[in-house]
């Protein structure tokens, strides 16, 4: 009679509990459960509950990779912050205060290098808009430094690329213009093509974003000046034109996103006047998939522009401090085996 010690040249391992050291398909018994286990892989992504962050914050820029990123300026429900907290995959600590205070704004680049653009600072724009800001701020990992105003207002925009290359589109508040597209290299502002499609109330603001190049990226979902109505439109950015693409599942705006153009997510999300999802929807180039919901259903969740396999979603609309992360398919996991 074959024996699993014949078969796999080992003995299964005894164990007090879960066994984290595990490979892929090790079996080992669990001697306090009084059962057998063994460790296979989720074909599925999931969100995991990590470090909450230091404080309450919505409508907040984020920037920067899984194991080095930051939020910046936002709302803990009251006044304006020009706050910055940074992590660095375990833990949060406080960084550089922002020149402005002001929420609604949007950012991209990494800790060491991050672009942070507009949003809403007080009762006037640079250029009469009620709200929105032309004013431009540079991160450098420990300080903020004042960069190129822009000759537009942006209030809840969306921004994809590097400090110094980067494309923002969108816009929520009158009278700018609500899909106008425009290049930022190196400290100049120059015009690019507008997106296809607004909401049904005529603007586009606070999309889902995935891609952190100037030439490439997903721009999904989005809101109407005032947060309703919403789309579930997606448009494609090559570096020269807008394409529309397959639409999310879920028509909302204040998404969160992550990955690139052939493999990302959009996350969270709400439509007015005060609904709010936890559902995740993945892209593999072609199609959107529903998986893993947040434990904390929120729109406006901060996160950074990691991949599909590895984000994370801080803070959020209603206010909250609630910290996730998402580890994509593939992640280890501990099955069972049942035997009567």
């Amino acid at each position: 009679m074959s024996t699993y010690k014949k078969e796999a040249g080992t003995a299964v391992q005894n164990n007090a509990g879960d066994y984290t050291g595990a490979v892929e398909g090790q079996l080992w018994y669990n001697s306090t459960a009084g059962s057998f286990q063994f460790r296979s892989v989720s074909t599925a992504g999931a969100w995991a509950t990590g470090t909450s962050m230091p404080a309450v914050i919505r409508l907040s820029g984020y920037a920067g990779t899984p194991t080095a990123a930051f939020v910046f300026g936002g709302s803990d429900g009251g006044p304006r912050q020009n706050l910055t907290y940074e992590y660095n995959g375990t833990s949060w600590s406080s960084g550089g205060n922002m020149i402005v205070s002001k929420n609604y704004l949007t950012g991209c680049g990494t800790l060491d290098a991050t672009l942070a653009f507009g949003g809403e600072a007080g009762a006037t724009g640079c250029y009469g808009t009620t709200y929105g800001s032309c004013t431009t701020e540079l991160y450098n990992g420990t300080s903020w430094t004042a960069g190129t105003n822009a000759p537009f207002d942006g209030s809840a925009t969306s921004m994809a690329g590097t400090q110094t290359a980067a494309i923002t589109a969108g816009d929520s508040r009158a009278p700018a213009s609500p899909l106008n597209g425009f290049l930022y290299t190196s400290g100049v502002w120059t015009s690019a093509p507008s997106m296809n499609t607004a909401t049904p109330g005529g603007y586009r603001s606070q999309t889902g974003i995935l891609g952190n190049s100037q030439s490439s990226a997903i721009f999904a979902g989005g809101n109407n000046a005032t947060g309703a109505p919403t789309t579930a439109a997606v448009e494609e950015w090559n570096g020269s034109t807008w394409t529309e693409i397959a639409d999310i599942n879920t028509s909302r705006g204040d998404l969160g996103g992550a990955g690139s153009v052939t493999s990302g997510l959009v996350f969270g999300g709400k439509t007015p006047p005060a609904t709010y999802y936890g559902s995740t929807e993945t892209w593999n180039g072609s199609t959107w998939t529903e998986e893993g919901d947040l434990s904390t259903t929120r729109g406006n969740a901060s996160g950074n522009r990691g991949t599909s396999s590895a984000t994370w979603a801080a803070g959020g609309e209603p206010v909250t401090s609630a910290f996730e992360e998402w580890t994509g398919a593939g992640a280890p996991v501990t099955e069972t085996i049942t035997t009567s």
